[in-house]
C-alpha cells in the first residue's frame, strides 16, 4: 500500500502501477494468489514472455482484450467508440478508401504515410477491447490490405515509402510507417491468432537484414524512433525464437539515433517515443548503462522543461532553451508516445 501523500517519482509510479495490474497469478484450488514480485526466474506459463537470451520478463504486456474494461473507463472508451476516433473514417480525407495506397495491393496511391497507421493502431484495439464488431469489421479492412500488400522481396505498405517519402530524399525506404503498421498486426495476432502476421513480419525483417548497412534507417524519423522496430523484432523472436532476429536487433540498434548516451533530438514526440531506446535493447545487451538511460533521459527532460501541467514537459514543436514554463505547449502526439 502507498499512503496518502508519499512521494514517488513519475517512473516509479509507472512501473509500479505496472506491476500491480500484470503480476502473474498462480492458481491454488481454483483461487489467484497474488504475490508482491514475479518470480522472473521462472518461466510464464500463461503469456509470452522474453526468450533467453533476452534478460527475463518481470512485466508482461497482456494480449489486448485480456482485460474487460467497466465503470468510469468504459464509459470513456465508449465516448471514443462513438466519438472523434470510431467516426474518423467518416470526415478525415486520410481515411477515404478511394486511391488510398495502404488499401492498394501495388502500394500506389495517397495517403501513403504515417496518418493512416496511426489511427488504425488504436482504433483497432479500441475495438478488441470492447468487442465491437462495427469497429472490428472496419479496422479488418485496412488490416486485410495490409496484409495482402507485401511484395517477393518482404517490403509491405505503400511502395512510395521506398522513395524516402521522409527520409529527406537520401534515396533508401522509410521504414517509420511501417513500424506503427507493425504494431497495428501485432495487435490484430493477440487478438486472432492469424499467422499471416507472423509470416509478413518474418518476410519483412528477413528483407532488413538485406539493407545495407550505410543505408539503413537514414535520417530523420525512422533514424530517431527505430526503437519501435526493435520493440518488434523482440515481439516476433519471443513468438518464433528466430536466432537470427537477434542480429537483426543488434543491426538496429547500431543505426539508430544514440538516445543511450543522451537526448540526441528536441521534437517532443521523439522524446516521447524514443527516451527509452537504450533500455528496450538493455534487454539484449545486460548492461547497466543501457538500463539507467531511460531514467537518465526522462530526469535530463523534466529538470529543464517539465513544467507543463499533467505530467508532460513543454515541448511545443521542439524542446527551446529558455521556454520552460506552462506557457509552452505539447503536441497530442507527444502524450500517447510517451505512454
Amino acid at each position: 500500500d502507498i499512503e496518502r501523500g508519499s512521494k514517488m517519482r513519475p517512473v516509479h509510479m509507472l512501473a509500479l502501477c505496472c506491476l500491480l495490474l500484470v503480476t502473474t497469478a498462480r492458481w491454488a484450488g481454483g483461487e489467484p494468489v497474488s504475490v508482491a514480485r514475479p518470480d522472473v526466474d521462472e518461466r510464464n506459463d500463461f503469456f509470452v514472455g522474453n526468450r533467453p537470451p533476452l534478460l527475463p520478463s518481470p512485466l508482461v504486456k497482456l494480449p489486448v482484450g485480456a482485460i474487460e474494461p467497466k465503470g468510469w473507463i468504459r464509459t470513456q472508451l465508449d465516448l471514443q467508440a462513438e466519438g472523434y476516433t470510431g467516426r474518423l473514417p467518416e470526415i478525415s480525407s486520410f481515411l477515404q478508401k478511394e486511391n488510398n495506397a495502404w488499401l492498394s495491393t501495388a502500394g500506389e496511391g495517397a495517403h501513403g504515410w504515417e496518418e493512416v497507421p496511426y489511427w488504425l493502431k488504436g482504433f483497432a484495439n479500441l475495438g478488441y477491447v470492447l468487442k465491437d464488431e462495427r469497429i472490428i469489421r472496419e479496422a479488418q479492412v485496412w488490416i486485410e490490405a495490409i496484409l495482402a500488400s507485401q511484395k517477393e522481396d518482404g517490403w509491405f505498405g505503400p511502395d512510395k515509402g521506398r522513395k524516402g517519402v521522409a527520409a529527406r530524399n537520401v534515396g533508401r525506404e522509410d521504414l517509420w510507417p511501417n513500424m506503427i503498421a507493425l504494431f497495428v498486426l501485432q495487435s490484430y495476432y493477440e487478438h486472432s491468432g492469424d499467422e499471416r502476421v507472423l509470416d509478413l513480419m518474418t518476410r519483412y525483417f528477413r528483407w532488413e537484414m538485406t539493407v545495407p548497412e550505410d543505408e539503413f534507417l537514414p535520417p530523420y524519423w525512422q533514424q530517431q524512433r527505430a526503437a519501435d522496430n526493435l520493440d518488434s523484432v523482440y515481439w516476433l523472436y519471443n513468438r518464433t525464437g528466430g536466432e537470427w532476429l537477434l542480429e537483426l536487433a543488434e543491426k538496429i540498434h547500431r543505426n539508430t539515433a544514440n538516445w543511450t548516451d543522451d537526448v540526441p533530438n528536441w521534437h517532443n514526440v521523439n522524446i516521447g517515443q524514443a527516451f527509452g531506446e537504450g533500455t528496450t535493447w538493455w534487454m539484449q545487451s545486460k548492461r547497466e548503462s543501457d538500463l539507467l538511460s531511460a531514467y537518465r533521459n526522462w530526469e535530463n527532460v523534466r529538470q529543464l522543461y517539465g513544467q507543463v501541467p499533467g505530467g508532460m514537459f513543454a515541448g511545443d514543436e521542439n524542446c527551446r532553451p529558455g521556454h520552460d514554463d506552462p506557457r509552452q505547449a505539447i503536441e497530442t502526439c507527444g502524450v500517447v508516445e510517451e505512454m
